[in-house]
């Protein structure tokens, strides 16, 4: 990644692209609690997975926006503000986001393929399965794509964490990197 020493901060595109990443895991993430709120086979059941399916792919094309963003966008280095070994374990605490991300993501398509169903983007367009339908391996899948979902929200969840501790204890420039303009002047 190219960084740029001028730079304080992120770029606004990788700015927007984080927060809006984040909004996603937290609706998709959280939508899957509505679930048991509804008997099998009704409509509203289906609305919850309708939602997480849309909910996931439209995450999946920010992943695929914000990769080359931070690839090829102009990053600023490391704060100075964070020990050398600080700025190591930010950086593999990120790759391991990017890994769980996609994994999550790209299991949850495969999931729902053989399932038998189509994936639908807000019926705008729907994609079908191209694979044959295997409820076997399914319910083997699923676990796997629970466990990569649950391992993805605690890891984002230390990164917050991480973020607020060196905002209001280490009173660092870490979050400010990563906040809208207005909230962090």
């Amino acid at each position: 990644m190219p960084t740029d020493p001028r730079l304080t901060r992120h770029a606004a595109p990788l700015r927007a692209l984080h927060w809006l990443t984040a909004i996603a895991v937290i609706a998709i993430y959280g939508v899957t609690y509505l679930e048991d709120l509804f008997a099998r086979g009704t409509p509203e059941r289906a609305a919850v997975w309708w939602v997480h399916i849309s909910v996931g792919l439209l995450l999946i094309a920010l992943v695929a926006l914000r990769i080359p963003v931070r690839i090829f966008g102009r990053n600023p280095p490391a704060s100075r503000q964070i020990s050398r070994p600080m700025a190591i374990a930010s950086h593999a605490a990120h790759g391991l986001l990017y890994v769980l991300l996609i994994a999550t993501l790209a299991v949850g398509v495969y999931l729902a393929f053989l399932r038998g169903n189509a994936v639908s983007f807000f019926s705008l367009f729907t994609i079908p399965s191209p694979i044959a339908v295997n409820r076997d391996l399914a319910r083997q899948v699923i676990e796997l794509h629970e466990w990569l979902a649950n391992a993805l929200v605690v890891l984002a969840l230390l990164h917050a964490a991480a973020a607020l501790a060196h905002h209001f204890v280490m009173k660092d420039d870490v979050l400010k990197r990563m906040l809208p303009e207005r909230l962090a002047p």
